[in-house]
């Protein structure tokens, strides 16, 4: 016979012959263990004892496996225990004769040799095939190549199950089932179930297409599966406690019901029986041992042991534990099939063995002695500090009974770890450990760093309060500079997040430690309170000086915190450009180390949009920003972002938003509620920016209420004098206008310039309503030669009037033309500009319209006629462009009327 008249792929003809003689066969089984047709002698599909759980999925991957592809081979290698015989007794015995006309035959290989022909003899007889046309064969070589060709000549669908294959052992056998595999026609389907796979040339058969595999996951009970296990043996678990045993027994099918028997049998709760089953019961240790390790040689065994020791482990970490040898290990556990998942992460290859095995050889591990375990954890520690996996370190030093390697890597990563959220595996480990060093003033002062990370300002006031009770108390854990440099970092940090700074904060520069996460901490916070002070040039300085110390190997988080902090100092210099450059750095950093859901990434997004919109630019905040502002923890811990974050990204969006009204309410609810919580000296340059928001939407009260809230707090500063000026300028007390700028302007070169051209284009306005021409023509030139360099728009658009002033002095601007025009162009101006200004007698009329009274209730409420209602409805719904309630409504909420 010539192999390449082998067609792989089924006929569609013979497809659909299989398909009509089973569609109407039933998944289920009949009761008690009957089956859905007699077991045929001939056959030889063996009879279960027991009633097995209807596995209707993988019945019907069998079958798509069988008749719908085009492999005819299957080969199914999984350990004991896994359903292997079970599933395919189930799936056979379901079908009716008709489905394979040239037969179905099961075989079952045993322990020991047996005569090299005695499998093709046997399928011969079951198939009808005793009688040769060709002679007697002198080889079982000879005989499979035979039967493959009688097979090909008789063309019928035929189904060849082989259970147990691995114990084929002998080599002609082999040869002749390898020769059976690749040459038999298309229409028989051969199944091959094993432990591990037989020594043949699998290869050739994938090469072919002729070979589909399946794996113990492949065969592995789903949790709903898992579930009716359960309940069939008596014990109802919840979905946490299945999830618990599928994380326990992954699905393995004989430990699945092994454990419902287990858990059936215990009187205590749920969660007390799975953590006893953690620890591996005789039943199962039985199980595992007797059908699986007892197989593995002593090397193996010894090999498996050392390497139970992490929860994964890599080729050169199984080197460390055991001195050598690994990839000749493993190789062997691959030829055994024996259950290793594997894992690619950041580069590197990670196996693991099944929780139930390793839990096996944990046990034999303490058997071997507290030295050589304390050994191999110190071993697994090192190589995980090496690759920068601090977090999977710990557990196998808090293993350690010595205390010193801890001390080591606390004093190195404790910190990191912290700032990085994990803060509480710290807690819990070091509390599992020893309940009294959670007193360690080291200790104490991380809960402080793992409060303000999470923007739990309350938390972080007790543990503070807590340390200053224990400051005399003798350091336990690390040494005294490092405590001391930390204790700085600390109350600096928690200064600036609660807006107590004093006059002694931060005034010394920090001072290195030889640890690069400490230090670049250290440093960030001192550089932040120069920002808070103003100091830009030394803020600048000491950022950069935490970037050095962060390029020697700095926690990403922290190295993120510092580029995020140079963005904001550029921001606090009127850089908008350099700002929006560090910024979009920062974030493209977040992103590379997997820190986009960062409270400093949300504050490099908010530095980035904040930019974009005094250059009134659009910018997409994305999923940070989104996330900043909606997602609040609660009334005191705030938005998840911080509250910067949360008032930009709805400033941001204030200029394509539907909702002008509802998104000014909680710009108003926001920044109050910051005031109260969370007040810094930084969140005052946001006071003018809101109040132009309120006012845009004819919120002036509001305005008005937060503009003293904001001065109680923050005390006078310019920002709170321009906010000043324009609810004054909204009032048309122009004079009081004048009294408020005029300081800034005296001083404008040590004011913001954002600020500065806010403060220059109500000194114009506040002229020209006042009917001083040159003098306002003047404050328009002073306001484009500020904004200018940084493009600053958007105080042209927030203040009054300063658009028409750009239009009645059009062409003598003289150097700064070029950018009053393009001003003037702007899309945002035509948008702005798109409906006339209301009178507030009109605005009130509009302001009763959502409630659905009548024009005459209005006019009650009003106490004015009804005439008087319907001249002003008619003013409204021209200067809108509307002809009906709705959609004048639909209008004033788009352009944020109402």
């Amino acid at each position: 016979m010539n192999h390449s008249d082998n067609v792989p792929c089924r006929s569609a003809r013979q497809r659909r012959t299989v398909a009509g003689a089973i569609m109407t066969v039933s998944y289920g089984l009949g009761p008690a263990g009957q089956r859905d047709r007699p077991t045929s002698a001939r056959d030889g599909i063996p009879t279960l004892a027991f009633s097995p759980l209807p596995r209707v999925g993988h019945s019907a991957s069998l079958d798509d496996a069988v008749f719908e592809s085009c492999e005819n081979v299957l080969l199914i290698c999984s350990p004991v225990g896994t359903g292997k015989t079970v599933l395919l007794t189930q799936w056979a015995a379901r079908h009716p004769s008709n489905a394979f006309p040239g037969g179905v035959a099961w075989l079952t290989l045993t322990e020991g040799q047996q005569p090299a022909g005695t499998l093709w003899q046997r399928l011969r007889t079951i198939w009808g095939l005793s009688d040769s046309a060709r002679g007697p064969l002198t080889t079982p070589l000879g005989e499979a190549a035979d039967l493959a060709d009688l097979l090909t000549e008789r063309a019928q669908p035929t189904l060849l199950i082989i259970d147990d294959a691995h114990l084929a052992t002998d080599p002609v056998t082999l040869a002749g089932l390898e020769h059976f595999l690749l040459h038999a026609p298309a229409c028989v389907t051969t199944i091959i179930a094993a432990r591990f796979e037989p020594p043949i040339r699998w290869h050739l058969l994938e090469l072919s297409s002729q070979l589909r595999r399946w794996n113990a996951g492949d065969l592995a009970f789903s949790p709903a599966e898992t579930e009716q296990i359960c309940r069939e043996h008596g014990c109802a678990l919840d979905e946490s406690d299945i999830a618990l045993l599928m994380d326990l027994t992954r699905g393995w099918t004989a430990l699945v019901r092994i454990a419902a028997m287990y858990l059936a049998a215990r009187e205590e709760q749920p969660a007390a029986a799975l953590a006893a089953l953690a620890a591996l019961p005789t039943s199962m240790s039985d199980l595992l041992a007797g059908e699986l390790i007892n197989t593995l040689s002593p090397g193996l065994r010894l090999f498996l042991t050392y390497t139970s020791v992490p929860v994964e482990f890599t080729e050169n970490l199984a080197d460390d534990l055991i001195g050598g040898g690994t990839a000749q290990w493993m190789h062997e556990l691959t030829r055994l099939n024996y259950p290793l998942t594997t894992v690619l992460r950041d580069g590197r290859v990670w196996y693991a063995s099944h929780p139930m095995l390793r839990a096996y050889f944990r046990a034999e591990l303490n058997r071997l002695g507290a030295d050589t375990a304390e050994e191999l954890h110190l071993r697994t520690a090192l190589y995980l500090r090496s690759i920068d996996e601090p977090a999977r370190a710990l557990p196998h030093l808090l293993a350690v009974p010595h205390r010193a390697p801890l001390r080591d890597f606390l004093r190195e990563h404790a910190l990191a770890l912290t700032v990085d959220g994990q803060g509480a595996l710290v807690f819990d480990g070091l509390a599992a450990l020893d309940s009294t060093l959670l007193t360690d003033p080291f200790v104490q002062l991380l809960h402080v760093v793992d409060a303000l990370n999470r923007t739990d300002l309350s938390a972080a006031r007790a543990y503070h309060d807590t340390l200053k009770k224990v400051r005399a108390q003798s350091i336990s854990l690390v040494d005294a500079h490092t405590v001391t440099a930390l204790r700085r970092a600390v109350d600096i940090e928690l200064a600036i997040a609660t807006g107590t700074l004093t006059d002694a904060d931060g005034v010394e520069g920090p001072a290195a430690t030889g640890q690069p996460d400490l230090d670049c901490y250290l440093a960030v916070e001192s550089a932040t309170v120069q920002l808070a002070r103003g100091d830009l040039p030394e803020a600048d300085r000491r950022l950069r000086a935490a970037m050095a110390a962060a390029d020697m190997r700095a926690h990403p988080r922290l190295r993120l915190r510092a580029l995020t902090r140079l963005a904001m100092s550029a921001g606090l210099a009127g850089a908008l450009t350099t700002m929006r450059q560090r910024a979009g750095a920062a974030l493209e950093f977040a992103h590379e180390h997997d820190l986009s859901e960062t409270s400093e990434a949300a504050h490099a997004t908010a530095m980035a949009g904040l930019g974009a919109y005094l250059q009134a630019e659009h910018y997409d905040t994305g999923p940070v920003g989104t996330r900043a502002a909606t997602r609040l923890f609660d009334a005191s811990t705030g938005p998840a972002g911080g509250w910067l974050p949360y008032l930009i990204a709805i400033l941001t969006s204030s200029d394509t938003t539907e909702d002008q009204g509802g998104d000014a309410e909680r710009l108003r609810h926001g920044y109050s509620h910051m005031l109260d919580t969370h007040p810094t000296a930084m969140s005052g340059g946001l006071i003018p920016l809101v109040v132009w928001r309120l006012l845009c939407v004819r919120e002036t009260y509001e305005a008005q209420l937060l503009v003293d809230q904001a001065r109680a707090v923050l005390g006078e500063s310019p920002e709170i004098a321009l906010a000043q000026a324009a609810l004054a300028g909204a009032a048309n007390r122009s004079r009081v206008v004048l009294e408020l700028v005029q300081p800034l302007l005296v001083a404008s070169a040590s004011v913001h310039p954002v600020h500065a051209v806010t403060g220059w284009l109500l000194h114009a306005h506040a002229h020209q309503e006042l009917g001083g021409t040159a003098s306002a023509r003047q404050g328009v030139q002073n306001a484009l030669r500020c904004a200018a360099p940084e493009q600053i728009v958007r105080p042209f658009l927030d203040v009054p009037g300063a658009l028409s002033l750009l239009d009645t002095f059009a062409g003598g601007f003289g150097q700064q033309n070029a950018f009053a025009a393009s001003v003037r162009r702007h899309p945002l101006v035509r948008r702005l500009s798109r409906h006339p200004t209301l009178t507030d007698t009109e605005l009130k009329v509009l302001r009763h319209l959502p409630s659905a009274h009548t024009t005459q209730q209005i006019a009650d409420d009003l106490g004015v006629s009804i005439n008087t209602v319907k001249t002003h409805l008619r003013g409204i719904y021209a200067k809108l462009g509307t002809n009906s309630r709705v959609k004048v409504m639909a209008a004033a909420r788009r352009s944020g009327l109402l």
